[in-house]
């Protein structure tokens, strides 16, 4: 199980959602979320890592365990 993997599921946690919906919400394959559980896939393109945290309102940054601090994607 990836670090990614932990980060999302995390963030699902806290939003109280499973991944499926947050897949389908977010407009990215729920085979994703599997994927990076089980360590067939240990990356995501550019384009699936800002859909995602746009849906957190994290920072790219903040999911791939770059930065520490949760940086909100808005602006204040």
């Amino acid at each position: 199980m990836s670090n990614l993997y932990e980060t999302i599921s995390a963030l699902c946690d806290e939003k109280g959602i499973k991944g499926a919906k947050m897949c389908t919400e977010a407009g990215i394959s729920k085979g994703l979320l599997t994927d990076l559980k089980m360590g067939r896939q240990t990356g995501l393109s550019a384009t699936k890592a800002q859909k995602i945290a746009s849906y957190f309102g994290v920072s790219v940054g903040y999911l791939l365990g770059e930065e520490e601090k949760r940086q909100s994607t808005e602006s204040e």
